[in-house]
């Protein structure tokens, strides 16, 4: 009776000690990524074509800057000091296709639906990005991960998203472990 009480209290704690790690788990990846957050002035095919092409000049100029970063610290350090470098070339590829949009750009912690991006899937929640705002900001948005950079998994409008969810399946060693020996001890 003893073994069966204990081995239940260990059960339940197991479980809610699991819980807290699993509820925790989006926070460590957060802080490992910075991400680019793109919102385009309106819904107009004109302006949705316009944010791919500031979203690609910013991509290309990212990519060279970040080359030898090892953290995500040191990546929102450079994005934050390459702010008016952002701009302008936001700016300029605007004015290139015609536009006198004014641009906004800000590194900040923003919020995000849940994304995946090949087979890397990130949580919703809040993330550190650099967010540009073209125009009014009315438009779809278009997000993607600088740091790792993993803007260029996809070219698509909206990153890249799995069209059949995967499913994990979570399997709990402690309680498979524990279910053994309860077998081993009720053997005896």
């Amino acid at each position: 009776m003893y073994k069966r009480i204990l081995g239940i209290i260990i059960i339940i704690a197991g479980v809610f000690s699991v819980g807290m790690v699993v509820a925790n788990q989006g926070e460590p990846l957060a802080q490992s990524v910075l991400r680019l957050h793109v919102i385009a002035n309106s819904d107009d095919p004109a302006d949705q074509a316009l944010k791919i092409a500031v979203k690609d000049d910013i991509v290309a100029m990212m990519k060279q800057e970040f080359t030898g970063v090892e953290d995500a610290d040191e990546a929102r350090k450079m994005a934050q000091q390459d702010i008016p470098r952002i701009k302008a070339a936001a700016e300029a590829k605007i004015h290139a296709n015609g536009y006198d949009y004014p641009v906004e750009v800000n590194v900040g912690e923003y919020d995000f639906p849940t994304k995946s991006y090949g087979n890397m899937v990130f949580p919703s929640g809040r993330y550190q990005a650099v967010r540009v705002v073209i125009g009014e900001g009315q438009g779809k948005n278009w997000w993607c991960v600088l740091f790792p950079p993993l803007c260029l998994v996809s070219s698509s409008d909206q990153g890249l998203s799995l069209s059949t969810p995967q499913q994990a399946q979570v399997t709990f060693k402690c309680l498979e472990l524990l279910n053994k020996g309860v077998k081993v001890g009720q053997e005896q």
